[in-house]
């Protein structure tokens, strides 16, 4: 039985696997999809405040735009407080890495390091020639 643990790095490695194999399919989708909810969100609005309120076409639309532009700022500014706190802990979680790295590095012989370097070579250079074909 695998592990939920074990589990959830398959299903990043795959994800990860598949936006750096495809990246244009992806982001294109993504896009499209993003796109698409926020015409029926924009839609959901002008419905329900055209009944609402009994507005005209013009009236409906500045009203759903200032909404819409009301929602999209707080959002925003959400992530920017969420994008500190992910932050202040990437740093944290980067200089453990980097010791931790450092370290393993000062500990490993000549031959281990050679290995290293050749396995990290070889994927740049398979990267690099998949993405070029």
């Amino acid at each position: 039985m695998i592990s939920p643990h074990k589990l959830k790095i398959i299903l990043i490695s795959i994800v990860l696997g598949i936006v750096v194999l495809i990246p244009d399919t992806v982001f294109g989708l993504l896009f499209e999809i993003f796109h698409a909810l926020f015409e029926v969100t924009e839609e959901v609005f002008d419905l329900l405040i055209e009944h609402l309120f009994h507005t005209g076409t013009h009236e409906t639309q500045i009203i759903v735009f200032y909404v819409l532009l009301s929602l999209i700022c707080y959002g925003l500014y959400k992530l920017w407080q969420l994008s500190r706190r992910w932050y202040s802990a990437f740093k944290i979680t980067w200089a453990r890495q980097k010791s931790s790295a450092l370290l393993y590095w000062r500990e490993s012989s000549a031959l281990r390091k050679i290995g290293i370097v050749s396995i990290a070579m070889a994927v740049i250079s398979f990267l690099i020639f998949w993405h070029t074909m």
